[in-house]
């Protein structure tokens, strides 16, 4: 199970102010009229000097969520399937350039009242016999919940998404503790480091590996892959100075206290989502920045 982590006291204050200053499948029919399927392609593996690009949309496609104390129950799932959706689509048409099939993740909002099963927890873990609740203090993403994708094809490997825990977020509260500047970015940056450990997972079952990034790497990944996604969203002006001011300051507020717990410092995890927003502002981040820096064994030589 790779979580986005719980509230700490670490900081990256000089590289959160950077930060801030910053901003397939191909079928026809057989003679019988049945569907058919075109032989999968060998997957590609990106190379240390070329892997593709994620796309920009020239139409803006993430509208503000609107998310208030009267409407929350309504306009928060809202907002995160709007969230989930972009995600696919991007990160779909970038797997594609590496024939990669079926690479979406499958998704589970866990609605107000109600509780999840999921395979990445025993049934007598204190607590949670029931099911995980809408106010579980994390989101995780599990490779082994089958769940639907935004198209509702079932996919295993799915992000796991509290609704509860996201509707405090726009009322000042970050997985049950308080925090500052928080908002709709805040929610969709936390929805895109999961969605990285979906496409981390991916690449793991294409390539046939056995596992993932090593040590905190395998968490710090996924924040690069969530600054690859906003930079499309900021690419498309649909990401303002105020929205990379909440990424900003979420990452101040969640990270390990030393390095090598699992998730990252706070700094550490700031330079992540920075990698992954740009090379230094002198272009748009991309996956292969990411996986250069906390993934170099599954790049091509």
């Amino acid at each position: 199970m790779s979580g986005w982590g719980m509230p700490s006291m670490g900081r990256g204050t000089a590289v959160v102010s950077m930060m801030v200053a910053g901003v397939l499948f191909l079928s026809g029919c057989g003679t019988d009229g049945t569907p058919t399927r075109a032989i999968p392609k060998t997957p590609e593996h990106c190379s240390a000097t070329e892997c593709p690009e994620l796309p920009v949309y020239s139409a803006k496609r993430l509208a503000p969520s609107g998310v208030d104390d009267s409407n929350d129950a309504s306009l928060v799932p809202k907002y995160m399937t709007a969230v989930l959706d972009d995600l696919e689509v991007v990160w779909q048409d970038w797997f594609s350039q590496l024939n990669i099939e079926e690479a979406s993740a499958g998704r589970a909002l866990i609605a107000s009242g109600d509780k999840f099963r999921s395979e990445c927890f025993d049934d007598d873990e204190e607590g949670l016999q029931d099911g995980i609740p809408s106010n579980f203090p994390n989101a995780f993403f599990c490779p082994r919940d089958t769940q639907p994708d935004g198209g509702g094809t079932k996919r295993k490997g799915s992000v796991i998404l509290p609704v509860d825990t996201f509707a405090d977020i726009w009322q000042g509260k970050l997985m049950g503790s308080k925090g500052i500047m928080l908002g709709d970015f805040s929610a969709a940056t936390i929805i895109a480091h999961e969605y990285g450990h979906n496409v981390v997972y991916r690449l793991a079952m294409a390539y046939g590996l056995d596992e993932g990034p090593p040590g905190d790497n395998s968490e710090l990944i996924a924040d690069c892959f969530a600054g690859n996604w906003a930079a499309t969203v900021f690419g498309r002006k649909d990401l303002s100075f105020t929205s990379m001011a909440q990424a900003a300051a979420l990452v101040i507020s969640i990270g390990d206290a030393e390095p090598g717990q699992g998730h990252g410092t706070s700094a550490a995890r700031a330079m992540a989502l920075w990698t992954g927003f740009t090379d230094n502002l002198k272009r748009q981040g991309q996956p292969g920045d990411c996986l250069k820096r906390y993934w170099p064994q599954v790049l091509a030589n």
